[in-house]
């Protein structure tokens, strides 16, 4: 595989970090499968793939992520006929959402105003974990009680609302921080990883007692289904979500 060429056409469609790793990661796991010159893949080749992957009971947004990974190096760069390959249907799944108790009980438990605020900030805004740690002091808008979510998915910036309390915290924290850096939550190497919030969510359920699997991802759902219960109007929730497709938000009307 020419990984310089698909490099180079990810970067012309401005694909993010991340998205690129994955799809240099996949075609080469692909590659080293099927063992064959990328010039000799068919499209029955990727079915196979792909059917291997479902056999190992890898989830449908795994083996899309690896279809999507496929299809954009050999049928747009290689101009291979994979179109007709079917994309899996998505299994739906019901994510462990947090009460209101729940989080009041999470951050009863956590003392370490760095991981509390962690809890408070994922809930009060429904950033993702991954704009979550990429939060810079400068975009906080504390007079008007705003947060700028930075190159968010799909690279688009946004703004989200916090509460007082959320202000209040953030303004306490920072007179505690260590580092100098302008993150937010700071790390000897710049920011933290999602890994260590997660691990904090982890470690604040099992001290709460509780039982339902509570993730980042859960207090960006409650944040949502939360605001929609308080009659928050779907196209306002829509845009501090982030969502592209308002039929994304329209599924916590459910």
């Amino acid at each position: 595989m020419n990984s310089k060429i698909l490099i180079d056409e990810m970067k012309l469609r401005n694909f993010s970090d991340k998205t690129m790793k994955t799809y240099l990661y996949y075609n080469d796991l692909f590659l080293k499968f099927i063992d064959k010159s990328p010039r000799e893949v068919s499209g029955k080749d990727i079915k196979s793939y792909l059917l291997s992957l479902i056999q190992r009971k890898k989830s449908s947004s795994t083996v899309n992520l690896v279809h999507n990974a496929l299809v954009f190096y050999y049928g747009k760069i290689l101009r291979k006929n994979v179109a007709e390959i079917p994309f899996q249907k998505r299994e739906k799944k019901n994510p462990g959402l947090a009460t209101k108790k729940n989080i009041e009980d999470m951050l009863k438990v956590t003392k370490n105003k760095k991981h509390h605020l962690m809890i408070s900030l994922l809930y009060a805004s429904g950033v993702r974990v991954s704009e979550l740690v990429n939060i810079k002091v400068e975009h906080i808008d504390f007079e008007n009680r705003l947060l700028l979510v930075k190159q968010g998915k799909g690279n688009k910036d946004r703004v989200t609302l916090l509460s007082n309390l959320v202000i209040f915290q953030i303004k306490e924290y920072l007179k505690l921080r260590p580092y100098g850096s302008n993150y937010l939550f700071a790390s000897s190497k710049g920011h933290i990883s999602p890994r260590t919030v997660e691990e904090v969510i982890k470690i604040a359920r099992r001290k709460a007692g509780i039982k339902t699997n509570i993730t980042p991802h859960s207090l960006r759902h409650s944040f949502a289904t939360h605001h929609m219960e308080s009659g928050t109007r779907t196209e306002f929730i829509q845009k501090m979500l982030g969502h592209k497709d308002i039929r994304t938000t329209q599924i916590y009307e459910h």
